[in-house]
């Protein structure tokens, strides 16, 4: 089947936007919804600043392929603190590995929650990323593991609305 000159010209007018389409993304680079940082390690930082501001003495564990603990002291107030942006399938995992310090709870835009807000972090993913685009970005917000130890009292520590991209 040959094509007639109309129909080579709607053809390479498709082509001609899809290229299009795919390089404007590519210029737009990938999407700024708080789920990759802008440079390794943004939110470690960001979080034992918090921590120390506080006068906390913090470390950093690394845990293969997982995210790193930051372990924070103060007196005998112990945190365990961690970038909770695994999702729902690491809970088992931070519980576990905080185990020694206390319980996990979840910040995520201002507010405490016992368990992994799954739901919330996607829509706030989408909000950030449409924000972004248009230019009225605030940060995107990132979940935030946190168990302390009971002489740590009932603070967030300043993590419960912690955002990158500022």
């Amino acid at each position: 089947m040959r094509l007639r000159g109309n129909d080579r010209l709607l053809l390479c007018a498709f082509a001609a936007l899809a290229v299009g389409s795919v390089g404007l993304k590519a210029a737009a680079g990938p999407p700024r919804d708080g789920l990759t940082e802008a440079r390794p390690g943004e939110l470690d930082d960001e979080l034992q600043a918090r921590l120390r501001s506080q006068a906390f003495a913090t470390t950093v564990r690394h845990v293969p392929m997982r995210s790193a603990i930051i372990l924070a002291q103060r007196g005998k107030c112990r945190l365990s603190v961690r970038d909770a942006r695994g999702g729902e399938s690491f809970k088992t995992v931070y519980a576990s590995d905080a185990r020694d310090i206390g319980p996990v709870r979840y910040f995520y835009e201002g507010r405490a929650y016992l368990e992994m807000p799954g739901v919330a972090v996607r829509l706030g993913r989408f909000r950030a990323e449409l924000k972004n685009r248009i230019g009225l970005s605030n940060g995107a917000p990132i979940p935030v593991a946190l168990a302390k130890s009971p002489a740590c009292g009932s603070s967030d520590f300043d993590l419960a609305d912690v955002r990158l991209g500022n």
